[in-house]
């Protein structure tokens, strides 16, 4: 299918971007690093994580005919492989990320969703529609957010019984069970006129700073998601801190063009 892409991904300070984006002619990922805990049993830090992660996911989708959530179980597991003789794979705090995949599969567009990632799409009458999982901030009377490692976040004890668990939230870590908790769809590839994948770092535009998604798709379009990241510091730089005041952001922006009157499109 043929598609015209931005994508750009950019840290939110002076560490390393623990966010990470792939692009093929037939998918794209999104990937958001989940902050380091302390003593989270890996020798291994967040960005070699959704590296591997990432490439791990790009070999399975090689495969049309894996399902996303396969895909996305069997990459977990081969990451696990790759640290699993150093590390302990079974600290509820070890290395994850949550994550966006777009597929397209035949006419269809395919869509799994694991963790605070968003995929919107628009249609060609402009209308458009948005999935997101919101498990975590759905979570039912969390505690407070305590000091860990210098950040406020929960508490290890707490994430011990929710992360990955009925009832809380899910990510890609290292239980590929938690795949298949995963959010999945489809939309017909011929209503599609354009799609984005972001990280939460970029849905703060929508989340937190009153901006629209048509907004966000004619913005994509005029300046590619370079844009989107360059608005969100703006916000973030004019606006009152609220929990990290700076996050990495990341964005794949898809353009599917309308075939020539009376020419198919070829999947």
């Amino acid at each position: 299918m043929r598609f015209h892409v931005s994508a750009a991904s950019a840290p939110g300070g002076g560490a390393p971007n623990e966010d990470h984006f792939l692009v093929s002619d037939r998918w794209a990922l999104v990937l958001d690093g989940i902050t380091r805990y302390p003593d989270d049993g890996c020798v291994h830090d967040v960005p070699w994580y959704v590296a591997r992660l990432g490439a791990a996911i790009a070999w399975q989708l090689a495969d049309p005919g894996v399902p996303l959530g396969t895909a996305l179980a069997e990459a977990i597991t081969g990451v696990n492989r790759r640290h699993e003789g150093g590390c302990d794979l079974a600290n509820p705090v070890s290395p994850g990320a949550t994550v966006g995949i777009v597929r397209v599969a035949g006419g269809d567009l395919e869509w799994a969703l694991l963790g605070d990632c968003s995929i919107a799409w628009r249609d060609r009458e402009g209308a458009h529609q948005v999935r997101s999982d919101e498990r975590l901030v759905g979570l039912v009377d969390p505690p407070a957010a305590v000091d860990v490692g210098g950040i406020r976040r929960y508490a290890v004890d707490y994430i011990a019984r929710v992360r990955n668990r009925e009832g809380g939230f899910w990510v890609a870590s290292t239980d590929p069970g938690a795949a298949a908790m995963a959010y999945t769809g489809s939309v017909a590839a011929a209503e599609v006129g354009e799609m984005l994948l972001c990280t939460d770092g970029l849905t703060r535009l929508t989340e937190r700073y009153g901006r629209t998604w048509p907004f966000l798709f004619d913005l994509a379009a005029a300046e590619g998601v370079e844009g989107l990241i360059r608005l969100v510091r703006e916000h973030e730089q004019a606006g009152p801190a609220m929990g990290k005041r700076h996050d990495d952001a990341t964005g794949v922006h898809l353009r599917f063009p309308a075939p020539p009157a009376g020419e198919a499109t070829l999947y």
